[in-house]
């Protein structure tokens, strides 16, 4: 019982399968089969502790550089465009703000001349309320007549005092 035929064969992923028969009758031999050619070349190959030229690592720095700089300039950009556009949408908020207070401003003062008109008034109280124009008016004086007496008598004095300055 040759490898090819055994369980074994199965184990090892190999050709389970009887092997195949000459034309003589006798079993052949397996193949191996054929691997790619590999050819060796000797040369000057870079060896693990050559050092990489300064040249090739300044290049590789400013680029490093570069790219670091290119990145900055892109944040600062967006920041910039970011902050002009919440300026302008503040702007557009308090003039909109700005123009409904002037409309009710002026709707405001309207409705104080059509409710505070005299002869709107009047027309409610006579209409509204049942009342009348009176016919004779009181005039009351509540100011203090002690007062009132001593600011004419001074006015009188000043006139006094003004003739015989006068003379």
């Amino acid at each position: 019982m040759g490898i090819n035929t055994s369980n074994a064969a199965f184990a090892y992923d190999m050709q389970a399968a009887p092997a195949p028969m000459s034309p003589l009758g006798t079993p052949r031999a397996p193949r191996a089969g054929e691997r790619p050619r590999f050819d060796v070349y000797t040369g000057a190959a870079r060896e693990a502790n050559q050092t990489v030229s300064p040249a090739f690592t300044h290049v590789v720095k400013i680029f490093c550089i570069l790219v670091a700089l290119f990145c900055v300039i892109g944040v600062a950009r967006v920041t910039i465009a970011s902050a002009t556009a919440a300026t302008l949408n503040a702007s557009a908020a308090a003039t909109n703000e700005l123009e409904a207070a002037q409309d009710t401003s002026s709707s405001l003062e309207v409705m104080r001349s059509v409710y505070g008109a005299d002869t709107r008034v009047r027309d409610l109280a006579t209409s509204t309320l049942g009342m009348v124009e009176p016919e004779d008016t009181v005039t009351v004086d509540v100011s203090d007549p002690v007062a009132q007496d001593a600011q004419t008598q001074d006015a009188a004095d000043g006139a006094t005092d003004a003739a015989v300055q006068a003379q």
